[in-house]
């Protein structure tokens, strides 16, 4: 947009048009478009999903990247002034507002379709004025044609349902949550549960349901309370009566989830069964030494979120809530026949993050393996001790013995290694190692990609003026720092929707009053950068010094304070920077761009590279050397001009 001079209404209108009614063609894509790219029930690899996002998705990217400078231009070609600073500042208006109306309210109430109904609404009731307002009679009437059809389809709900078939299958039910998407699929009599896409229960999952109920809880000569960490779906909860606990608490995040599990049946209305809807490590932080087992039945660590389970501090809080001699269960995924390098690592690092707090461990590998941990003396011997127990089992009586032979439980046992380093809170290994293993799944590697997105890079470091490259680096902490910040209050304060979606919103918040003071602040434009830089760095250093030393932790609403702040300061420059370069240069094409562009490759960098394979604290230090560079080009800039 920055090459294009001059903009009138015959591009601007039609392009709002498309800007509006693309967000459901984009959805209906992705879903409708997923079995031409690839083999329906197989797993995609990096660069297929790749290709596939980069086709359906970065034409709504350039559009919507294309409109802002657009809409200045359009507005000054008509004879309104209207500077690159009234841009951002309009742009902030939107983004908090839109922030706010999705992360607490639509969310809650809505479907996909009739929320892009709602967030559309406003832009092509602007078409249809516009239209009416310069007399293009014949287009408003196309346009209104257009928009009704575009109307009808997103508040129909069995048009939506239909797009979701080609994945799903024969559909049953269907909801939304601020937590996933939740289907209940049918094929013949079997009922599938899927979440965000995964599945999570099938009805003829019976070995999964044995494994994870009996080899842990066959350890106790008596069960009474027993703590079960997602994963009460299906034969589950019947597996754990077989061993007549007196008490179960079952902790699962979604409502909607537990309460379709028990409409539907698949969640048995037991007396000793009690639901908790929260998030599961602050529910276990919150007890002390209550259960004689805890049973975690939660999938590889691949996101932020499932990653705190599977942390030293974690293991820390569980071990306090076990009874003396109370059991602790865990399983990871694995190759049965074959345990190559990295499999070995992700087994150690797990094995070493929980074994400081136990002084009994074994590994059973069945169809995942099974970490049992305990104080008491554990055995190997599942069949023996479930006959002791008078306990009968479809999978185990019969076939325990030639699927747990000698030479797996050894394999096992050999490829744990104490030299790996645990797993922390705020340095998640596993995480890495998790990626790893996926890419080397598909046999390929992040190597081309990083190789690409560097060489991007670089070229438009090239092409890229000095005051931009200090947007850039903006963009690229607030983002970087937004995730940070986010994944520290998991590990803190569990996983609290509302609370996650006021740090986003503050995060926007803090935008708005920014570029207003940056832009009516009276003060020399190197001046206001220079301030506007050394607060970022200072609350940078405060971030990685409360991280790397203090045992405090500070309310949540100090969070937000954070998050505000910083975001001030990011929105205080756009203004700055513009008035800087001048707007006879047409500055909002070029800073939107650097400040977009730094975003994106922050929020990658930071959540692919920097906290899996480095950590949280040289995260925020690789931040503070960014800002610490755009200073140092900032003043270098500076110098040039005077």
């Amino acid at each position: 947009a920055r090459f294009i001079r001059s903009h009138s209404l015959k591009v601007y209108v039609p392009l709002l048009f498309v800007a509006g009614i693309w967000p459901l063609l984009q959805l209906v894509a992705i879903r409708g478009l997923r079995d031409t790219f690839f083999i329906h029930g197989a797993s995609p690899g990096f660069y297929q999903i790749l290709v596939y996002i980069l086709v359906i998705v970065a034409p709504y990217c350039l559009i919507t990247g294309f409109i802002l400078p657009c809409a200045q231009r359009t507005l000054n070609g008509h004879g309104c002034s209207f500077t690159s600073g009234d841009l951002y500042v309009t742009d902030s208006v939107g983004d908090i507002t839109g922030g706010f109306l999705f992360s607490l309210i639509l969310v809650y109430f809505l479907k996909p379709f009739a929320i892009i109904a709602i967030t559309s609404a406003m832009l092509l009731i602007v078409v249809l004025w516009l239209l009416a307002a310069y007399g293009r009679y014949w287009f408003l009437s196309a346009a209104a044609i257009a928009v009704a059809c575009f109307t009808f389809f997103c508040l129909s709900a069995g048009f939506e349902k239909q797009t979701l078939i080609p994945q799903y299958g024969d559909i049953v039910r269907y909801l939304e949550s601020p937590y996933g998407r939740i289907v209940v699929s049918q094929e013949g009599g079997q009922f599938t549960f899927w979440e965000s896409g995964n599945p999570l229960y099938s009805d003829s999952n019976i070995v999964e349901s044995e494994e994870k109920i009996h080899y842990p809880l066959s350890q106790l000569d008596k069960v009474e309370d027993v703590l079960l960490v997602s994963g009460g779906l299906g034969e589950t909860l019947k597996e754990i009566a077989k061993h007549k606990p007196g008490h179960v608490d079952y902790v699962e995040i979604d409502p909607a989830l537990t309460s379709v599990g028990q409409e539907m049946g698949v969640i048995p209305r037991v007396p000793f069964l009690e639901i908790s809807n929260m998030d599961a490590r602050r529910f276990v932080r919150s007890r002390s030494g209550i259960y004689d087992a805890i049973i975690i039945d939660l999938p590889d660590p691949d996101t932020f979120q499932i990653n705190r389970f599977f942390t030293r501090e974690f293991f820390g809080f569980a071990g306090k809530a076990l009874k003396e001699g109370g059991i602790l269960s865990i399983s990871m995924n694995y190759s049965p026949n074959y345990i190559g390098e990295i499999r070995r690592k992700k087994l150690s690092i797990l094995y070493n993050s929980a074994r400081p707090y136990f002084v009994n461990a074994i590994l059973i590998p069945g169809r995942q393996v099974y970490f049992i941990f305990s104080n008491r003396k554990l055995s190997e011997d599942i069949p023996s001790l479930l006959k002791k127990k008078k306990i009968s089992t479809s999978y185990i009586d019969g076939y325990f013995h030639g699927d747990v032979t000698p030479e797996r439980l050894f394999q096992v046992r050999e490829a744990v290694r104490a030299s790996e380093e645990s797993n922390r809170d705020f340095k998640p290994r596993l995480m890495g190692v998790v990626f790893q293993e996926w890419f080397a799944r598909h046999d390929s590697s992040p190597a081309y990609f990083i190789a690409g997105i560097l060489v991007l890079v670089l070229t438009y470091f090239a092409f890229m003026k000095k005051e931009e490259y200090v947007l850039f680096t903006t963009g690229f902490t607030a983002m970087g720092l937004e995730m940070l910040i986010i994944f520290v209050f998991q590990v803190l304060y569990g996983y609290i929707y509302v609370q996650i979606g006021a740090i986003i919103t503050a995060s926007l918040l803090g935008l708005l009053p920014g570029a207003l003071v940056g832009k009516r602040w009276q003060r020399s434009g190197r001046l206001k950068l220079l301030v506007s830089e050394v607060a970022m760095v200072s609350l940078l250093i405060i971030f990685i010094l409360w991280l790397s030393g203090s045992e405090t932790e500070p309310p949540p609403f100090l969070f937000l304070v954070f998050c505000f702040l910083f975001s001030f300061f990011c929105g205080f420059q756009f203004p700055v920077v513009t008035e800087i370069i001048g707007e006879d240069k047409s500055p909002a094409a070029g800073c939107l761009a650097a400040d977009l562009c730094g975003a994106a490759v922050g929020t990658l960098a930071t959540g692919a590279a920097l906290i899996p394979i480095w950590g949280m604290e040289y995260g925020a230090g690789f931040l503070i050397l960014m800002k610490l560079s755009s200073m140092a080009v900032g003043f270098k800039a500076g110098r040039s001009t005077t």
